[in-house]
């Protein structure tokens, strides 16, 4: 008995802060990041002001638990539960991924990244507590390829940043409308043209 109650707890728990986040993505979708405040937040999310410090310390606390739900999760969950032995499914995985997480909520992130680019303290810890994780992932996927002798021999941190890189300026001109070539190219093949590239680059011969 006193594991369910425990256990039921901790989901309403979890559904709470959940609930949280989800009003914190709102606001700073709306409002920006430095602009937001927790007052907004709290009634956007349908919860007192109080109760949003009992499950985040600050603004900024709240920006990172939300930037790491939309962003690091995900990618958590294909680098370490099982990812494919094939390179090539695992970077067409990966990349549909990334883009999915632009095309969902590119909205939220996009005054978020503006924002912090232009606040040095703020860009430092974004880059310390989520980019590099994130990044870390993928070159330890990268460095056991190259340890199982599937890659050849490279440096995974501009391997990985490369990758990142060349999806990136894709998914951003084709979500963006700026070229209208890319409307005739599928998310398929916009993704199978940058996953053959890199292969044919690493792969061991």
């Amino acid at each position: 008995m006193t594991n369910l109650v425990t256990d039921f707890k901790a989901q309403m728990a979890l559904a709470r802060r959940n609930q949280i986040l989800q009003g914190a993505a709102q606001v700073f979708a709306e409002k920006g990041f430095h602009k937001a405040t927790t007052k907004q937040i709290a009634k956007t999310a349908g919860v007192s002001e109080g109760t949003i410090y009992n499950y985040f310390k600050n603004k900024r606390e709240l920006l990172f638990a939300l930037l790491d739900m939309v962003g690091t999760q995900p990618l958590q969950s294909i680098v370490h539960e099982a990812p494919p032995n094939d390179p090539r499914a695992f970077l067409t995985t990966l990349m549909h991924n990334r883009y999915q997480l632009l095309k969902t909520h590119g909205p939220l992130l996009a005054p978020i990244m503006a924002e912090i680019f232009t606040d040095s303290t703020l860009r430092s810890e974004v880059y310390d507590m989520l980019i590099v994780p994130m990044a870390k992932l993928v070159e330890q996927y990268f460095q056991t390829q190259v340890d199982d002798k599937r890659f050849r021999s490279i440096n995974v941190m501009i391997i990985t940043r490369t990758l990142v890189g060349a999806l990136s300026f894709n998914m951003i001109f084709k979500l963006s409308n700026i070229d209208p070539r890319y409307a005739q190219i599928s998310e398929d093949e916009m993704i199978e043209e940058i996953v053959t590239l890199f292969l044919d680059g690493i792969l061991a011969t």
